[in-house]
């Protein structure tokens, strides 16, 4: 990316509102990943197929690698008749 951080992004957007040149950025080596870098679930909120009602049943889908396809959900009020063929009339 051009502007890899923020403060680089809000440098050009600044110099592209108020025709300021910023401050030459410092120069910074790559970011390198670890083996062991956790991964943190902040939040989440959605519905999953395959039974899946908590972030650890997620986590326990992706880490055994499980199949969660389910038929399509019913009784959420969707016209099913017409989801994938429209009546053209409407």
């Amino acid at each position: 990316f051009d502007y890899p951080t923020p403060a680089a992004l809000a440098g050009f957007l600044r110099s592209e509102l108020v025709g300021e040149q910023p401050a030459a950025a410092a120069v910074t080596g790559p970011v390198v990943a670890l083996d062991d870098d956790p991964i943190a679930i902040v939040g989440m909120s959605c519905r999953y197929p395959g039974g899946v009602e908590s972030p650890e049943d997620v986590w326990r889908l992706v880490s055994q690698a499980q199949d969660a396809i389910s038929g399509f959900p019913a009784g959420r009020g969707w016209d099913i008749e017409n989801l994938y063929h429209p009546d053209p009339d409407h």
